[in-house]
């Protein structure tokens, strides 16, 4: 995908009481909005789908904008426009969406504002805010399976993601789940394949990576701060995870 001109960034509020005219997107353009507020309903492939605050909405030509509004709660979003020099399709799929609305609305502000003040070359602008909107669709994507797994897992894996740390037994995880230990492990199999106790040490494996990369914590620091037992575990488990020692990890992050 090759950029051109961004042609515009806007606020968007459509007005109460009445629906917005959907407007086609022209070859080698792409249109993006990102819903801020209200409820709105966009045509993908036939069919009217919702979209509320958080969706983000990465049109590419012959697509339409959103083109329903809710009377009462009518939408906003934020829209941006820009010009593409090849006919490359759109780098993520057409809706993915922004957990965290809060940062959706700043954002929304930020781009805005650097947009109408001209604080920023507009090339630069166009980049910036692309590539923090397919960020966003990006860890939406990876997130997104999760999100269909059930209630139960989703407990289990909220929970090591919070504790992941301290020291976790598979009866405590399997009580969280209110399954036994033998039904935890056929579930996790079934839909992560991998048995909780590889999900745990994976978790501590990407923490540890992090910590390597961004601190200068001693080996031993970092193993107790990721949950491994000693400097010893850490490093056998890492080294099992990325054929690397921890200490040739943080090395290969050393910016000459």
């Amino acid at each position: 995908m090759r950029l051109g001109e961004l042609i515009r960034v806007g606020h968007y509020h459509n007005p109460a009481g009445r629906h917005p005219i959907p407007k086609p997107i022209a070859r080698r353009t792409y249109c993006l909005e990102l819903m801020t507020g209200g409820r709105g309903w966009v045509q993908m492939e036939g069919q009217w789908v919702e979209v509320l605050p958080g969706a983000l909405l990465w049109h590419q030509a012959g697509d339409y904008t959103i083109g329903r509004s809710d009377f009462e709660d009518p939408y906003r979003c934020l829209s941006l426009r820009v010009k593409v020099l090849d006919d490359a399709p759109r780098p993520v799929p057409h809706l993915t969406w922004w957990q965290n609305l809060d940062a959706v609305c700043r954002f929304a502000d930020e781009s805005v504002s650097l947009y109408a003040s001209d604080r920023l070359d507009h090339a630069v602008l166009r980049d910036y805010i692309l590539s923090r909107l397919r960020l966003q669709a990006e860890l939406y994507l990876r997130e997104a399976p999760r999100q269909a797994l059930a209630p139960e897992l989703q407990r289990v894996l909220a929970y090591v993601e919070k504790y992941y740390a301290a020291p976790l037994r598979l009866e405590a995880l399997a009580d969280i789940a209110q399954w036994s230990v033998p039904h935890l492990h056929a579930r996790f199999r079934e839909a992560l394949g991998c048995s909780p106790h590889q999900h745990l040490i994976e978790r501590r494996i990407e923490a540890a990576r992090v910590q390597l990369a961004g601190t200068n914590d001693p080996i031993k620091k970092v193993a107790a701060d990721c949950g491994f037992s000693n400097a010893s575990a850490l490093c056998v488990m890492f080294r099992r995870h990325t054929h690397l020692s921890p200490a040739a990890y943080r090395r290969r992050q050393v910016v000459a």
